[in-house]
């Protein structure tokens, strides 16, 4: 896939550059680890234009807010970006869905000395950024020249701040953006093979699509988690009292038919997830009062020996209830294998908000071919073949370059 890139001749002094970035971090405490990974991304193009002398005008979107909420302001955000990256972020709190609000935001971003770096308020504020409503594109893209998305895990959605903001300005992809869009084509454009997939979770519906697209192309499909509970029911098998999506249960019966699709023959189980009372157990075996936890031993074997044998790897949601440490050991399990095989004969991808902490866990991140920060766009990335609206709106003609307006000055007569 061909996206729109800023060239790096390109003379930005003074030239005011939106950038839409993911920083949809939880607020609270450190950000180290797979916490930080998102902002850090980032930083590199942030500087990148700073040190060319742009205004930079930084958004992103914190949670899912009906209102605004201080409580997820991204102000607090702008002092950890401070912190971490040595970038002097100002933060820019005004509602720019208002027109007092867009005019003090205006002149605060007219008023910039080159290389300064703003951080807009929390888009999700404004009224019509998910729904891609006109005014609030034409209110963002009033404050700037250019556009840049380097946000991969918000192209799969037709928000304002992402497609509508993009239809207005010069707008481009930026590197973190590439990269994604680079090691997730992998996936889809001639696989070596083997390839295996792994996909858990705990809704079947969710990533029913991105399933049936890897079953077209992969060698095996691996399902864990809660997700592969509607695949024991459609089989008539006892899962106790473990959590699961009933409507899953019609659209499992369905894949069941697919021998490409592998689920768990084992699992680890204990009364009300009590980590004191686990045992392993054969899936035909789990008694009423029992929750499913983790896979089992003899399904870590297997599956491991599957993934020593691929050349190819997906990687998208943990297999256990993995913030409980006894029953992460099948998550871990994965992440080491896939990092033993990553960077070499084999192609390794990782994915998903509740995948990364367990990559971190294992200490092997730094060997995966590539981590996902996107776990939706990922998963909608490889259903739609690479067709995402973020994604869309960057392979179009560039529209005609804005030039940034200047200050006028009455010039007097000399005396």
């Amino acid at each position: 896939m061909k996206l729109r890139t800023l060239s790096a001749a390109t003379h930005l002094k003074g030239v005011r550059v939106l950038i839409r970035v993911d920083w949809n971090v939880p607020i609270e405490g450190s950000y180290v680890g797979e916490k930080g990974l998102k902002l850090e991304r980032t930083f590199g193009t942030i500087r990148d234009l700073e040190r060319r002398g742009a205004v930079v005008v930084v958004m992103t979107h914190l949670g899912r807010p009906k209102r605004r909420d201080p409580k997820i302001s991204t102000e607090r955000l702008a002092q950890a970006a401070r912190r971490m990256s040595g970038v002097p972020f100002r933060f820019c709190g005004e509602a720019i869905d208002t027109k007092e609000g867009l005019a003090k935001a205006d002149a605060l971003i007219r008023a910039a000395k080159p290389g300064t770096v703003f951080l807009l308020e929390n888009v999700r504020f404004l009224k019509g950024e998910e729904t891609n409503a006109a005014p609030v594109a034409k209110a963002l893209a009033s404050l700037v020249d250019i556009f840049i998305n380097d946000a991969f895990a918000s192209s799969h959605r037709s928000h304002a701040s992402v497609v509508g903001v993009a239809k207005l300005l010069p707008s481009y992809a930026g590197p973190e953006l590439v990269d994604e869009v680079s090691a997730l084509t992998h996936l889809l454009e001639k696989p070596k093979h083997p390839y295996v997939a792994v996909v858990g979770g705990a809704k079947l519906s969710t990533k029913l699509g991105v399933i049936a697209a890897l079953l077209k192309v992969a060698d095996r499909v691996l399902i864990g988690g809660a997700m592969a509970h509607p695949f024991y029911l459609a089989k008539r098998l006892s899962i106790g009292k473990s959590y699961v999506e009933k409507d899953g249960v019609p659209l499992a019966r369905k894949l069941l038919k697919d021998p490409k699709l592998a689920l768990p023959t084992d699992a680890v189980v204990a009364p009300k997830l009590d980590p004191k009372k686990v045992r392993v157990a054969f899936i035909d075996d789990i008694k009423a009062s029992e929750v499913i936890g983790d896979i089992g031993t003899e399904t870590m074997m297997t599956w491991s020996a599957w993934l020593k044998k691929a050349k190819t790897i997906a990687w998208n949601g943990p297999v256990g209830v993995a913030e409980i440490p006894t029953f992460s050991h099948g998550s871990l399990v994965l992440a080491r294998t896939i990092a033993s095989r990553s960077k070499g004969e084999c192609y390794g991808v990782v994915g998903g908000g509740d995948t990364l902490p367990i990559v971190a866990r294992s200490g092997m991140a730094e060997w995966m071919d590539h981590i996902s920060t996107g776990g939706g766009a990922m998963l909608e990335f490889i259903s739609n073949n690479g067709d995402l609206p973020g994604l869309r709106v960057l392979q179009a003609k560039v529209p005609a370059t804005r030039k940034p307006k200047k200050t006028s000055k009455k010039k007097t007569k000399r005396e």
